[in-house]
């Protein structure tokens, strides 16, 4: 019985949406959607010199590469493809975004060399051009999640930097620093 009701209020679903040829949430996805909150002027191409820190006590690695800025979900988020070219390729995959519901930002990310994702949320400047995020990502082997902080900065519309720092044993460290040219 229960099963026939269903059908039979699905079968209604159907076609009231093949009569008038609306999806279910067109109401919905005509409203307008935000400009993920000024963070828009990062789409684009970019250069990126990176730093690597491996130990505090030595230099870091640099090595150079490009990233694009895509804007993703009808503008309600950023999508970023980084690729790193070095002895060992690096290829990452982020996110940035506002949050509504929440009244914060979020950033995803996610790369060749960490099985996890790191997820951290923050507070950006009203254009957009300065931002930190904290949140953690997974401990080795299981261990502790470590906290991380992560930086955006820019000093006008075509260069920024994005630092990511992790803390250790009560002591924050510097791990990456990437430096942004935009392409022209």
């Amino acid at each position: 019985m229960r099963q026939r009701s269903l059908f039979r209020s699905l079968s209604a679903f159907i076609a009231v949406v093949a009569i008038t040829g609306a999806a279910p949430f067109a109401a919905v996805a005509q409203q307008p959607a935000p400009a993920a909150h000024g963070l828009n002027w990062l789409v684009g191409n970019w250069n990126v010199r990176q730093s690597f820190w491996s130990d505090a006590a030595k230099a870091p690695a640099i090595d150079t590469g490009s990233a694009v800025f895509t804007s993703v979900l009808e503008g309600r988020h950023l999508r970023q493809d980084l690729a790193i070219a070095s002895t060992k390729p690096f290829h990452g995959l982020g996110y940035l975004g506002y949050d509504d519901a929440a009244s914060r930002y979020d950033s995803l990310w996610m790369d060749v060399n960490f099985g996890g994702v790191v997820i951290a949320h923050g507070d950006c400047s009203a254009d957009g051009r300065n931002c930190t995020f904290r949140g953690a990502m997974s401990g080795a082997h299981g261990g502790a999640p470590v906290p991380v902080r992560e930086v955006l900065e820019a000093s006008d519309a075509d260069h920024f930097s994005y630092a990511y720092y992790e803390r250790h044993d009560g002591k924050e460290m510097l791990t990456v620093r990437l430096e942004y040219s935009r392409t022209k």
